[in-house]
């Protein structure tokens, strides 16, 4: 009686092991189930695709145009228009209006256009202020033109060219023949270094 009794114990304990075995296998599936998601392939390349796009379209959005012209070019090219006093007892001590042109060219040191400008320069008893109006024709079709009021140190021509320095937006607002550029903007940055006058435009 007493080995019936441990027989059929042993047979119990055995079926609860292994009920208890089976329920926390099936459980452990499904929690593993809910954690983890297999991410397809196809969503991989998607996203990847999206990153490159962007990125492609950022490029293009920020694409830079970097042009130079040089100082001595302009000078050689200046002619003078006369300028007088309206009143005799005129605030205006001084004054020259001059204009010119040089050839533009790319960093790859090829002539790709043509700058002009010209410059009124008024000295009274506080400064000399000059007005300048510039134009920039290349012949990838970006034509812009920009208004410079500064302040000059002196009426030498280097200085005068030099005053083209600015940071300004532009557009691309004449269109003549074939212009990809025409109605675009950008952000100009306009610096020399003595002996060139530097373009980098920035597309926004």
């Amino acid at each position: 009686m007493l080995t019936l009794r441990n027989t059929y114990r042993s047979i119990f304990l055995f079926l609860l092991m292994w009920t208890s075995s089976s329920v926390y296998s099936s459980t452990h599936s499904q929690i593993l189930g809910t954690s983890i998601q297999v991410v397809p392939k196809a969503v991989i390349n998607q996203n990847t695709l999206r990153k490159v796009d962007c990125i492609s379209k950022s490029k293009k959005k920020h694409k830079k145009l970097c042009y130079y012209i040089y100082t001595a070019d302009f000078i050689k090219s200046f002619i003078e228009i006369p300028t007088s006093n309206v009143l005799v007892d005129s605030s205006t001590l001084s004054s020259s209006y001059l204009a010119g042109r040089a050839p533009v060219y790319n960093l790859k040191n090829k002539l790709v256009g043509t700058c002009s400008a010209s410059f009124l320069c008024i000295q009274n008893a506080s400064n000399i202020f000059t007005d300048i109006s510039n134009y920039l024709s290349i012949d990838n079709g970006l034509i812009i033109s920009w208004l410079t009021p500064t302040i000059l140190a002196n009426l030498e021509l280097d200085s005068i060219v030099n005053s083209m320095v600015t940071e300004c937006i532009v557009r691309a607002s004449t269109k003549i023949g074939h212009n990809p550029y025409y109605g675009k903007k950008f952000n100009m940055i306009v610096s020399a270094d003595g002996s060139k006058i530097y373009f980098k435009l920035t597309k926004i």
